[in-house]
């Protein structure tokens, strides 16, 4: 029963193969269209040109956004070195003054202070004007923090009171794992060459924090960390906006 199944297969795949000769002899000349095609599309688009060094600076704009739709204020910006296309040394400095709801029951909490973050990664072209990298940066932040507690009285006779704590000076420290997609603004189509068509990138960053120390007290904890975030999550996603602009 094995033999003439193998039989029949056989005649199967040779029927299929001769039907594919006429695709094959026509295959030289579709490719040649096809690549023709290929770098037409992709010429119209301008290329960023191979240096060995290059010198960015990073703005976060999603923080001042923030800082306009709440009280709290955050702004962070930093600069990127950039070798061979590829190879990037990052260092990034920060400002939050935080004022995170529910820190406290029947209370308000304030931290405030700068933080910055230095480290290296790898930017791989995906495309003409788009790149994809993968960076691991160490941050530390130095701040301050604050809260005041209203506790209400359980007899009702006398009335509540209210305590405070702070301000307490503190470090914290940790660890990021940051992946980071951006692509060029295109000003000048006609002009592919032209420096403007170099000098803006819109993306973002998915940030993995790990917290590995910060300064603990008892009874009322260090809840946020300017830079970090709240310390009951570990590790902390977060995702951040940046304008990319490279001079030279």
């Amino acid at each position: 029963m094995k033999r003439p199944l193998l039989y029949i297969f056989s005649i199967l795949a040779f029927s299929y193969l001769m039907a594919q000769v006429p695709t094959l002899q026509q295959a030289p000349k579709d490719t040649t269209a096809a690549v023709a095609s290929d770098t037409v599309t992709v010429a119209d688009v301008p290329k960023e040109p191979a240096q060995p060094f290059s010198f960015s600076f990073i703005v976060d704009y999603g923080k001042p956004a923030i800082s306009f739709l709440s009280d709290e204020t955050r702004y962070e910006g930093g600069l990127n070195l950039l070798f061979f296309d590829h190879y990037s040394i990052i260092g990034e400095y920060g400002f939050a003054s935080l004022h995170p709801r529910n820190a406290l029951q029947n209370g308000n909490y304030y931290a405030e202070g700068n933080y910055f973050r230095v480290g290296g990664g790898y930017l791989n072209n995906i495309g003409p004007k788009s790149k994809l990298g993968l960076s691991v940066r160490y941050g530390q932040s130095s701040f301050t923090d604050e809260g005041e507690i209203f506790i209400e009285s359980s007899s009702g006779i006398q009335e509540g009171y209210e305590t405070t704590f702070g301000p307490r000076k503190s470090e914290a420290r940790w660890v990021e794992v940051v992946l980071t997609s951006e692509s060029r603004l295109i000003f000048d189509k006609e002009n592919p060459d032209n420096k403007i068509n170099h000098l803006f990138s819109l993306g973002f960053h998915v940030r993995f924090r790990f917290l590995s120390s910060y300064d603990r007290y008892p009874t009322y904890d260090t809840y946020a960390i300017p830079g970090y975030g709240r310390t009951v999550n570990n590790p902390n996603p977060a995702l951040n906006l940046h304008l990319r602009i490279t001079p030279f």
